[in-house]
């Protein structure tokens, strides 16, 4: 049976994006951290999960 390539594959992407992310952020101090992932909270559409992780990251 022959497979049929898929246009767009969400679980390699979010895994690709996982992994650049990683790379990116284990480059950074703690501190650097905290503020490149509160700058990506910043801008996130609003959501009742979104407020829950932005007051987490400004623990």
């Amino acid at each position: 049976m022959a497979t049929k390539k898929k246009p767009f594959d969400a679980v390699v992407e979010s895994r690709r994006w996982r992994r650049t992310t990683s790379r990116l952020l284990n480059k950074m101090t703690a501190e650097e951290q905290i503020a490149f992932l509160n700058r990506r909270l910043k801008d996130w559409p609003v959501t009742s999960a979104s407020k829950l992780a932005r007051e987490l990251a400004h623990r």
